[in-house]
């Protein structure tokens, strides 16, 4: 049994106390006490862990176990070569560009301490990236050609389409082997996320002029693969439009009309057009009305309507509307009106 060098207690007794003050002194035997040769290890990071296409990466160096490592002088290498303007005293972060999609880069560097200690470390990564696509379950004419915008209380749809490499190497990850972290409006939706669950749906809560935000995290099991994106939404509001209707085909031509002029003793036909509304038209109730009086009538195309003026009307300026309404929803409406005037 190894024999401790001291252990000293000295006692104080102070007369005009009611009490002693001890001091104590230990000292550890000396297989006890902790060794200061420890040798630095050095560790690579790097942000982001997979890099998009045409993406800033950033390298840094983690050392431990060195004391006085700020004066250390580091060489860094892309892909075998030196990196000259990145490398030199207490340059301990490299930054590069990622180039075109499957693009492999490996970063080394080699630290020399001023305790004399010479680390390398490397890093290999593949450039990487993923398609995101989403539509709107609202409903639009078919010869619209925009892209159909969701209004409250429409599902979207959303899908992910991945080119994910493992890390240094050429070699794709199949799409059901990677986790999908899905978040709508920066709320991570943990039932619809996981393996293999590249498809994900949700109900647009927000309110017309909103933005609606969708983010999907890409990884591996492993964690050594981990891509982002998120997308931004914007949240419609129901619309409608009244344009003239041919008359032989009862179809709309022409642009949407607001102001017209037409002569005494004409005919005119008018096709009302819904946009962005969570029903088809036939489910939807329409209103027209002239001069806010509403004409009532029963027909199997109510977005169609017609006016007969005689030959005998005056000179007048009337107004036209129509009004579209969602009866599940009574905020989804929309309502479009012309001003007409007959000479």
């Amino acid at each position: 049994m190894k024999k401790l060098i001291k252990i000293i207690i000295l006692l104080l007794a102070i007369s005009y106390l009611p009490y002693a003050v001890v001091l104590a002194q230990f000292e550890l035997p000396t297989s006890q006490l902790p060794d200061l040769n420890l040798k630095p290890t050095l560790s690579l990071s790097v942000d982001p862990t997979t890099p998009l296409p045409d993406f800033p990466v950033v390298v840094a160096t983690n050392l431990s176990g060195a004391l006085g490592v700020n004066n250390s002088v580091y060489t860094w290498f892309l892909n075998g070569k030196k990196q000259s303007e990145s490398s030199g005293l207490n340059k301990n972060t490299f930054s590069f560009t990622a180039g075109e999609l499957g693009g492999v880069y490996t970063v080394g560097v080699s630290i020399v301490t001023p305790g004399g200690d010479n680390l390398s470390d490397s890093i290999s990564l593949t450039a990487s990236d993923f398609d995101l696509t989403w539509s709107a379950n609202a409903q639009a004419p078919a010869r619209y050609r925009g892209k159909i915008l969701p209004t409250q209380n429409s599902t979207v749809f959303l899908s992910a389409l991945p080119f994910v490499y493992r890390p240094g190497t050429k070699s794709l990850i199949a799409s059901n082997g990677l986790i999908y972290n899905w978040s709508a409006n920066d709320k991570l939706d943990i039932s619809n996320s996981g393996v293999g669950k590249f498809n994900f749906n949700f109900r647009i809560n927000n309110f017309a002029g909103d933005i609606a935000s969708v983010g999907l995290e890409i990884r591996n099991e492993e964690k050594t693969v981990s891509l982002r994106k998120t997308i931004e939404i914007p949240v419609a509001r129901p619309q409608t439009f009244i344009y003239l209707a041919d008359r032989k085909t009862g179809l709309p031509y022409g642009a949407a009309i607001k102001n017209l002029i037409t002569g005494i003793n004409n005919s005119l036909e008018f096709f009302a057009e819904s946009y962005f509304f969570n029903f088809t038209p036939d489910k939807l109730k329409w209103q027209w009305l002239v001069n806010n009086n509403e004409i009532f009538g029963e027909t199997e195309k109510p977005w169609l309507a017609a006016l007969n003026i005689p030959s005998n009307a005056k000179s007048i300026s009337t107004q036209i509307q129509v009004k579209v309404k969602n009866l599940d929803n009574d905020i989804e409406s929309a309502w479009s009106a012309i001003n007409l005037e007959i000479k």
